[in-house]
């Protein structure tokens, strides 16, 4: 990746303004831009209600033209707007037109509308910051969820080996805690000195001759994000099956490896809902052909022999007689020439879909009016698709619907319905280590060129191939930019099979500051997908990061294949029952999941919350990153180190609950979290919590009509809620299922509201001597043998402090008294 390029250090930045200013007000905000100095503010009120208790203030913008640098003068005239100011100020001997605008409900925009005589090469702008400010978000980075003190470089990179500030994912945001986000509206490369290289300030640079930026207002950074989002979008609900369990491997050698991992999953107890073909799946890059000849061999796997598949529909109605959606995986580019991976019916040679492609102008050109651009990628040599141009759009979508179509399976219902419901778009970043995939020379159809697209590119790639899907897949894209975060979902990308700076603690750093940029729908590689660096203990590093996917959104196991380490079977006894403990526990708690899910599509909250996003007063949660928040209920700290019984972590204010073994914590301190078993890993529980999960089993998150087989079960309308009782408290269910739970006075008293279902409670605490429900007393169960028997009853486990609670609701609201 070629050097960044800083704004001149020599920029005399005046943090402080003078004089009088033009302002104009979006409620109880005020924007201002003071006449001499051209000083731009938001004020607003603070936490706590103090009318202008809060405001941000940038300097004057500055510009980089003819080898010096300019300041942003003076206003010389001011036009009022509907939404706010058209103002004339100095640049130097010239002038330049901005504006000064409220674009959406707290957000504050400033731009450059007409540059006049002026030709920037680069822009910049500064803020006043001290060490009492923090900064999150920046897209995805692995090297800390707390920005300040560094440089960050926004521009979309693969680098597996040695992340550092290099990301798959990046934004040109923060999330500051002062109560405001900053967004650089460019898609061209930034550098975001966040007090890197003064103390007293921090310095956005845009490496484009244009200049948009967008302050985002709170005061809560709930509402920083829910407003970014209302604008770069917000994730869509995926369909259920999503949240499951996924199957994956680095290749399938044969169609009977394939019929093996599944076999296995199914015999071995271990619930699954997605099934990945990576890289090589198809006959060339990217023809999106089923290589046939590879996928029809058998396989002998631990003495076992496991047929091919004769055809693809034989291969897609295995999948989804067992309860499988399949992901597909893709890349942008279309092949000349791919590398030999010594897979059987392989085409190394030209794609056949690329003349085609190449004829028609489908491809991002090399300069304007240029050939075909033609890059040497980790898959051969190819082109990429312009997806700035509908044409180019409309015919890879024709052939990814033509993908889907052979797919096609009947379900109970008689309807067809595609085996495909989802892609893994890889790929789409401006280059991998020595390769550049997105020259600055690029030329696009939209009259962009590689300058903006290095970080564009990406956006318009997920875009296109979301929109293939809609409403009923899934992406999990590896590349994204803002607004990347409305196509769902994504991953974190390559990294190293180890406790180390790439490996499994990078990847929870990776996964909050994902979060803070409004990506929602998340996941990784359970294991770590490389072979370099592996851990000296494979195993329990294996259980570490089984755990972590647990309470991710999304749960993916990958790996390379070269040491037969991509089943959870080969890590031993210990290894696998901890995955299909976790795995299992991952799927029960999906209406939970789905519930956060929905509130992502809604508000544009994450699932996964670092504590300073719920606790933005509390020092304390600053600098965090390796605890974090799962939906609000769950307090995750997973195990960072090998083979370590203990670990330290931090609980924000609050009582919390050990998840294992119930013991009460309060919250404000630092705690040492003490267990040898290696099979469990810090999660707490917030008091007067309530946990919605599925009541039963499963195998799949499938549903029942598109498995059409009776011997794979399927989710059912049963809900069991964990209810761990302090005062009032209630949690509303995805579905519109409402549980209020009420403590006091000795007494408890849980009211339901839902549709007909079986329920299962279970509430924290002593015995009871009778428990009621709507008048009358429901019977009570000595042994948990004849409380498993019946569909109605109750019984107190006194060893394990519970009481349980079940009954077949009738639809409408229900009340259970203790």
């Amino acid at each position: 990746m070629p050097p960044a390029k800083p704004f001149p250090q020599d920029v005399q930045w005046p943090l402080q303004p003078a004089g009088a200013f033009l302002s104009f007000n979006q409620g109880n905000l005020q924007a201002r831009i003071y006449k001499d100095t051209g000083h731009v503010e938001l004020a607003g009120p603070d936490l706590a209600g103090a009318p202008a208790g809060i405001f941000i203030r940038f300097t004057p913008p500055a510009v980089q033209a003819a080898g010096s640098s300019l300041l942003f003068g003076r206003v010389i005239s001011s036009k009022q707007l509907g939404n706010g100011l058209e103002l004339a100020q100095a640049l130097g001997s010239s002038q330049i037109i901005t504006r000064l605008t409220f674009i959406h409900d707290g957000v504050l925009r400033y731009e450059v509308v007409d540059w006049g005589a002026a030709n920037p090469a680069a822009t910049a702008v500064a803020a006043p910051s001290d060490g009492h400010e923090h900064f999150y978000g920046f897209g995805e980075k692995f090297n800390s969820v707390d920005q300040a003190g560094k440089a960050v470089r926004t521009l979309t990179f693969d680098d597996p080996g040695t992340k550092g500030d290099h990301s798959y994912k990046v934004a040109p945001w923060f999330v500051s805690t002062r109560g405001y986000g900053f967004h650089l509206d460019s898609s061209a490369e930034s550098i975001f000195d966040m007090r890197a290289g003064a103390p007293d300030r921090y310095v956005v640079t845009n490496q484009f001759a244009s200049l948009r930026f967008n302050i985002v207002y709170g005061p809560k950074l709930t509402d920083v994000l829910t407003r970014y989002t209302s604008y770069t979008g917000r994730p869509p609900l995926p369909p259920p099956w999503v949240f499951g369990v996924w199957i994956s491997s680095d290749i399938w050698r044969s169609g009977g490896e394939v019929r093996y991992a599944v076999t296995q999953f199914r015999s071995r107890g271990i619930p699954a809902s997605g099934f990945v073909f990576d890289s090589p799946w198809e006959i060339a890059y990217n023809d999106f052909r089923f290589n046939m000849i590879q996928f029809s061999k058998d396989a002998t796997i631990d003495g076992v022999h496991y047929q091919g598949f004769a055809s693809v529909g034989e291969l897609m109605n295995f999948l989804r007689s067992n309860g499988l959606k399949a992901i597909c995986w893709m890349a942008p580019f279309v092949d000349i020439n791919s590398g030999n991976e010594n897979v059987p019916g392989q085409n190394l040679g030209k794609a056949p879909n690329y003349d085609d492609g190449a004829s028609q102008g489908m491809f991002v050109h090399a300069s304007l009016n240029g050939p075909s651009l033609l890059v040497p990628w980790w898959k051969g040599r190819g082109s990429p698709v312009d997806f700035t141009d509908p044409a180019a759009r409309q015919w890879l979508t024709n052939q990814l619907q033509g993908l889907l179509a052979q797919t096609n399976v009947v379900t109970r219902s008689g309807v067809s319905e595609p085996v495909i419901g989802g892609f893994k778009t890889d790929d789409g970043e401006s280059g991998n280590g020595p390769n550049t995939y997105i020259p600055t020379t690029a030329h696009y159809a939209d009259g962009r060129t590689g300058i903006e697209m290095r970080n564009g590119y990406c956006l318009e790639y997920l875009k296109t191939i979301w929109n293939v899907l809609g409403q009923s897949g899934v992406l999990f894209a590896r590349s994204g930019f803002c607004g990347a975060q409305a196509f769902p979902g994504c991953w974190a990308g390559d990294n190293e099979p180890n406790f180390g700076d790439n490996g499994l603690p990078s990847v929870i750093i990776a996964g909050q500051s994902a979060a803070m940029s409004g990506f929602a729908i998340w996941g990784h590689d359970i294991g770590g997908y490389q072979e370099t660096n592996p851990s000296q203990s494979p195993p329990n590093l294996f259980m570490r990061w089984t755990q972590f996917g647990c309470f991710s959104p999304i749960m993916q196991m990958h790996r390379q294949v070269t040491k037969e380490l991509q089943y959870p079977w080969r890590y031993g006894q210990e290894a696998f029952e901890n995955y299909q403990f976790f795995a299992r526990l991952h799927v029960r708690l999906f209406p939970y999941i789905y519930t956060y899910a929905k509130e992502a599509m809604t508000s544009g909250l994450p699932i996964i919350r670092p504590l300073v996003l719920l606790n933005q007063t509390d020092g304390n949660t600053f600098s965090l990153q390796h605890t974090y928040l799962f939906g609000n209920e769950f307090l995750v700290a997973p195990m960072i180190t090998p083979n370590a019984p203990a670990r330290q972590l931090y609980l924000p204010a609050g009582n919390w609950l050990d998840f294992w073994t119930n013991q009460l914590r309060p919250g404000g301190q630092n705690i040492t979290w003490t267990n040898n078993q290696q099979a469990q890993m810090p999660l707490f529980v917030r008091e007067g919590a309530i946990i919605p999960m599925l009541l039963t089993e499963v195998q799949t998150l499938c549903d029942v009509n598109y498995v059409n087989n009776p011997n794979v079960k399927t989710p059912d309308s049963g809900l069991q809620f964990l209810i761990y009782p302090s005062g009032a408290s209630q949690f509303t269910v995805y579905d519109g299922t409402e549980i209020r739970c009420e403590a006091g006075g000795g007494h408890l008293t849980v009211t339901l509201s839902s549709i007909p279902r079986p329920v299962m409670l279970q509430l924290l605490g002593g015995g009871s001597a009778r428990v009621v429900r709507d008048g009358a007393t429901l019977p009570s169960f000595a042994t948990a043998a004849q409380f498993d028997a019946t569909d109605t009853g109750w019984r107190a486990d006194e060893q394990a402090g519970l009481v349980l609670i079940k009954f077949q609701h009738t639809g409408g609201i229900t009340k259970v008294t203790l």
